[in-house]
């Protein structure tokens, strides 16, 4: 028989290195960008978020084939700058709905939520840390293939005339990957913080754009009830500013091309505020588990 023994050595002070809140919201947000893409997860987790990254990668590297193809080229493979982001709209959609949301339901449904808040994290720093997370995810799929389209029509010959051109247009594709990215975001977390299944949050996260896209169309269009109704599409909505970032008028066939630009910034921010909002006051009033 082992012989156990039992040694009090009292209360022992931690002497490891103290860290501020930031850099606990900097790991929190590294492990939720792992925990999004499925890296160190099961290869059938890392199935759709690949889905979706080569979904908006290939445009740009059959674009920049064509470039590289035919040298010198005055015409780009793009009718127009946020041409782009009218193709990969539908893969931030399936991100946001597929994807995103396993961002913050699961820390709910199993707990961990509760044990993030007994750290340094309070709920609006860890909602942030989450937000952030997801936006920097969905920026490489809105900035990066830019980015690499960018750089390479530059080298080609066929980008911006001249340094200033150069920097103006890279500062308007910063900006419009940045609204794009904070846009889905804001949509998947303020959906998925009304409940802790992630299932249902993807539904809903689906369906609601979709619903929301069939609404602005038919009260614009159908009922003829005036074209700010299209504003009411929250596919169109980011990608009708993106144009108008652009200094474009966007999207073919549809009348959300003949409102104001104004408008149609205002529309895009105040979603983007209001669904922040609403998530934040959700988060507030959240019963923790455990």
């Amino acid at each position: 028989m082992t012989e156990a023994r039992i040694y009090d050595r009292g209360y022992v002070a931690y002497e490891g290195p103290r860290h501020s809140p930031g850099s606990a919201m900097l790991n929190l947000a590294y492990h939720t960008v792992q925990r999004v893409l499925g890296l160190k997860r099961s290869n059938w987790q890392k199935v759709l978020p690949a889905i979706t990254l080569l979904i908006a990668f290939v445009p740009a590297i059959v674009f920049v084939g064509i470039a590289a193809l035919l040298p010198g080229t005055d015409e780009l493979p793009m009718g127009k700058s946020g041409d782009y982001y009218d193709i990969i709209v539908w893969a931030l959609f399936l991100f946001a709905a597929f994807v995103a949301p396993e961002a913050v339901c699961t820390d709910r449904r199993s707990g961990m939520l509760g044990l993030y808040l007994a750290s340094p994290l309070n709920r609006d720093t860890y909602l942030v840390a989450k937000f952030a997370a997801v936006v920097a995810v969905l920026g490489i799929m809105t900035m990066g293939p830019q980015l690499l389209m960018l750089i390479a029509f530059t080298l080609d010959g066929t980008g911006p005339d001249g340094v200033n051109a150069w920097f103006a247009e890279l500062g308007r594709l910063l900006a419009a990957g940045v609204m794009m990215a904070v846009f889905w975001a804001s949509l998947s977390l303020a959906i998925s913080s009304l409940t802790d299944r992630r299932t249902r949050a993807s539904v809903a996260v689906f369906l609601i754009p979709l619903v929301s896209l069939a609404i602005g169309r038919g009260l614009s269009e159908g009922a003829k009830w005036g074209d700010s109704w299209a504003l009411v599409d929250l596919i169109s909505l980011p990608v009708e500013a993106v144009f108008r970032i652009y200094g474009e008028v966007g999207i073919e066939d549809y009348v959300i091309r003949h409102v104001d630009t104004w408008s149609v910034f205002l529309a895009a921010v105040g979603f983007i505020l209001a669904a922040g909002l609403f998530a934040r006051w959700r988060y507030q009033n959240i019963e923790v588990k455990g």
